[in-house]
């Protein structure tokens, strides 16, 4: 049995051949790549867990070779000087406890590490430190001997340092590492020079032979140097420049040179050590810089590498779990087969259905034959038993206008019952705009038939909506005998008869407009010879008609206008962004409306409320432009009286606050544009309330009128007076002067004649004036201060006035 069906699927159904081919193959394929990757970056971890042993190797071999190079300085000085027994006594015990955190790390590294052959060498060295320093003890050693005994064991130290392994996948750090070892070479020779120029200083010999590796020691800081500060990053660079004092380097080439030179050098070996050593120490914070940045970067990739290997283990868990899915999979594709040859089925037989509605879509000029006749189509199909149609109101409601089958009565019922109570197929449709699909009346209930489902053989359905220049027009619903019969294929295809049954839909629209349109038209011919102006154009806005009230109002005959373009009435009026706009808009909304100015043909400007129409054809096509104007001449001299009255003080004439607020505005950005000074004076007038409450209103209003025509007269012509309050009025100059000084020995003149002009009203109305004015004077020559600080300032300078006796002028500091 097993054997026949192998024979069946392998051999004559290829197709599944095919898949089995296409589907495990890859998956084995992926399994095998995550087993290696897995595989691989658990060796990536291993290798990458030795960065936090060499750099605690380096740690512990830097603080070693930094205290020998202590001691081997130390040693040389002793040599010449006994009293420095106490200080090399300390230092060999610093170096020793060093050596013993040295040794200890050392039985922690393995083979794999570094070198065996190079940690041996570092072990003999090491064991000669002892024997050095006996010797050094029993003074019967030369200086620069026992310099050479400690480079050589400093030398194997940092050569084990050189020793370690790079890490693979980690190549930012083998960079780091690498010149970390140079800065400590660079260091080494540092130290190497204080010992040897301390032997020099204190054996005073000065050969040629000490001569020339005091140069090769030179010579070797420079190439240590260049190696670190090329591949050292800018932070680190930056640090080296900061600790590296130039005073010190001075001091220490001026040492240098002068002893390569065979030249005196005034300094004792206590100094040079000082300075050397300050060096060193330099050395040692940018060592420790380094390796506190280094020990971050380690321990960055370490955490990447751990999760890396995460990641790795998970894409073999998935690829594993993919195999067993696929193998899943696979078993069902068998019964699929079937089921696909079904799907094809069903779908040809929809298909069908579409051929017979395109059919009759391309002839039908009836909305209510179209509904019909597909009603009809769909129950000839055998998957499904019923259709129906529902026309949709402008309030939502739901009208059955085609249905075919014995269900209609039923429908009709529960449509005036239960429609808007409860969600049905139709509401569903019109709420999310989108296909409702039931998959199976057993498990859902949305639909107006779901409690007779069973009687008649429903077991799904598909609500689809019907659109119409893109708003829904009516809902298609459907019902078949088959659970998930409206699968998304099917579905597919009955969008694709929805969208024809739109155009046609459209199209029958289209050509109940064109008829209506050729009515209107015909009828609009008559109104256009109306008491309104009017002008039409082309669709290239060349003028093709225009009626007797248009030639009237703009003094020009048809003959005049017929064939030109309605430009030649624009006036200078309005500027060509104006008219730019108003195109804008009427070529993408079809129409605009505002006011324009145009040029009659006497001349003079004639202000119009002009309405422009697009007028298109079915297609949506623009033919002709129709233009209706309104005559608002006198509307707009009313506008005039009213803005005027909007901006003038009504007793006096004068500009209110509100005018003169702009007025300022405009002063201060002619006084920054042109580097000039302008000014401003605020004038109160004293003992106005007085004369009000014992003379009356009437002999107040007098005064006031008055005072505005005295100020009138002495002001120039170019400045501005207003009225802000009840005696209060302002003077603006926008330019009095080009400087300061000038500007306010000017307003000083401007103020005077304006107190002199208004003290000399002696009589108002019979009474004897007691009003007197208090003047504040400010000035402003940029845009640092708004225009209301400025008023502010003059007030300010006005109360001045006023704290000193009234009647008086003063400035605003």
């Amino acid at each position: 049995m097993i054997n026949d069906l192998i024979k069946f699927f392998l051999l004559k159904n290829t197709l599944f051949l095919k898949i089995i081919l296409v589907f495990t193959l890859p998956a084995i394929g992926i399994l095998y790549f995550s087993t290696v990757l897995v595989y691989e970056k658990i060796n990536t971890l291993s290798e990458i867990s030795n960065i936090q042993k060499n750099i605690a190797y380096v740690e512990v071999t830097q603080k070693l070779v930094h205290s020998l190079q202590k001691e081997r300085g130390r040693s040389v000085i002793y040599l010449n000087n006994k009293s420095l027994k106490k200080d090399l006594t300390l230092q060999r015990e610093e170096t020793s406890k060093a050596l013993d955190n040295y040794l200890k790390k050392l039985e922690t590294l393995n083979e794999k590490t570094n070198k065996l052959s190079i940690l041996n060498e570092v072990r003999e060295q090491i064991n000669l430190l002892y024997e050095y320093r006996k010797t050094i003890d029993k003074n019967g050693i030369d200086a620069f001997f026992i310099m050479q005994k400690y480079n050589r064991i400093n030398e194997s130290l940092l050569d084990s340092i050189y020793s370690i392994k790079p890490v693979l996948y980690a190549t930012e750090f083998n960079n780091r590492f690498s010149y970390i070892i140079n800065l400590l070479q660079l260091k080494e020779n540092v130290a190497i020079e204080r010992g040897f120029i301390s032997a020099i200083l204190s054996t005073t010999q000065l050969n040629n032979e000490v001569r020339i590796k005091l140069i090769e020691i030179h010579t070797n800081q420079e190439l240590y140097k260049k190696k670190f500060l090329i591949k050292a990053n800018e932070n680190e660079i930056e640090k080296y420049n900061k600790e590296i004092s130039s005073d010190t380097e001075r001091k220490i080439i001026q040492i240098r040179t002068g002893l390569e030179n065979y030249e005196t050098v005034n300094i004792d070996i206590k100094n040079w050590w000082d300075v050397s050593t300050e060096k060193i120490d330099a050395l040692e914070k940018v060592y420790d810089y380094i390796l506190i940045n280094i020990s971050k970067l380690a321990r960055e990739i370490e955490n990447e590498a751990y999760l890396a290997q995460l990641l790795s283990l998970s894409f073999l868990f998935v690829s594993f779990l993919t195999l067993i899915s696929l193998l899943f999979v696979l078993r069902g594709i068998i019964s699929n087969e079937q089921k696909s040859f079904n799907k094809i089925k069903k779908q040809q037989d929809v298909y069908k259905l579409l051929n017979k509605t395109n059919k009759f879509l391309l002839k039908t000029t009836s909305e209510k034959k179209l509904f019909n006749n597909i009603c009809k189509l769909i129950i000839e199909n055998n998957n499904m038993t019923y259709g129906f149609i529902y026309k949709i109101n402008k309030d939502n409601s739901a009208k059955l206008i085609a249905t075919e089958g014995e269900l209609k009565e039923i429908i009709d019922t529960k449509l005036l019952k239960d429609y808007n109570k409860n969600e049905n197929l139709v509401t569903k449709v019109l709420k999310d705009k989108k296909n409702v699909v039931v998959e199976d009346y057993s498990q859902e209930n949305i639909s107006l038939l779901s409690d007779v489902a069973q009687a008649y053989d429903i077991k799904s359905s598909a609500a689809f909506p019907i659109k119409k220049f893109n708003k829904i027009f009516a809902v298609l619903v459907l019902y078949s005998n088959k659970v998930n019969f409206f699968d998304n294929e099917i579905e597919i295809l009955f969008d694709k008869m929805i969208n024809d049954m739109r155009h046609s839909l459209e199209k029958i629209d289209y050509e109940k407009k064109k008829i209506e349109q050729e009515n209107e038209i015909r009828l609009a011919s008559y109104a256009f010879e109306s008491s309104e102006p009017m002008i039409i154009t082309d669709e290239d806005a060349f003028i093709i008609n225009a009626n007797n009230a248009f030639c009237n109002v703009m003094g020009y005959t048809k003959i005049d206008v017929i064939g030109r373009k309605p430009s030649m009435f624009k006036s200078k009026h309005q500027s060509k962004d104006f008219y730019k706009n108003m195109w804008i808009d009427l070529l993408e909304k079809g129409s605009w409306s505002g006011e324009v100015y145009n040029t009659m043909k006497n001349k003079k400007k004639i202000p119009l409320r002009s309405t422009i129409t697009a007028i298109k054809d079915n297609f949506g096509k623009t033919t002709h432009y129709l233009g209706q104007y309104i005559d608002i001449s006198d509307q707009i001299d009313r506008q005039k009286v009213l803005e005027y009255q909007a901006t003038h003080d009504n007793l006096t004439g004068l500009p209110n606050r509100l005018l003169l607020l702009d007025r300022v505005e405009h002063a201060i950005t002619k006084a920054t544009r042109h580097n000039i000074v302008g000014g401003l004076i605020f004038i109160d007038l004293d003992n106005f309330k007085e004369v009000n409450d014992t003379l009356g209103h009437e002999v107040g209003d007098n005064l006031l009128i008055m005072v505005a025509k005295k100020i009138k007269k002495t002001i120039r012509e170019e400045d501005t007076i207003a009225r802000i309050g009840g005696d209060e009025f302002i003077v603006l100059a926008d330019c009095i002067a080009n400087n300061k000084d000038d500007a306010k020995d000017n307003m000083m003149i401007l103020a005077s004649k304006i107190k002199d002009a208004l003290n000399s009203i002696d009589k108002i109305d019979g009474y004897k004036n007691i009003s007197t004015p208090s003047l504040g004077v400010t000035l402003f020559s940029d845009s640092s201060i708004p225009a209301k600080d400025i008023i502010k300032q003059a007030d300010t300078a006005m109360y001045e006035a006023k704290k000193q006796g009234k009647n008086a002028i003063e400035f605003f500091n």
